[in-house]
């Protein structure tokens, strides 16, 4: 169980550090002369994608036990 929670924890901090970076990113895109509404609509719906997977765990509604 202990190496459970661990393995779930570097999980979070990993998708923690990928999003702060993509926020960067965001960030960085938003500044440059040309509009690039695209490039950041993508980067919001992989982080929505990585926030709904990871720290709202919609996955496991559809599971059998519900873990």
């Amino acid at each position: 169980m202990q190496e459970k929670k661990k393995t779930l924890f570097r999980r979070g901090v990993i998708v923690l550090i990928v999003l702060a970076v993509l926020t960067a990113v965001e960030y960085y895109i938003a500044f440059l002369p040309n509009t690039a509404t695209p490039a950041l609509f993508i980067i919001a719906l992989i982080k929505a994608w990585a926030i709904l997977q990871y720290f709202m765990h919609v996955s496991t509604l559809w599971s059998e036990e519900g873990h």
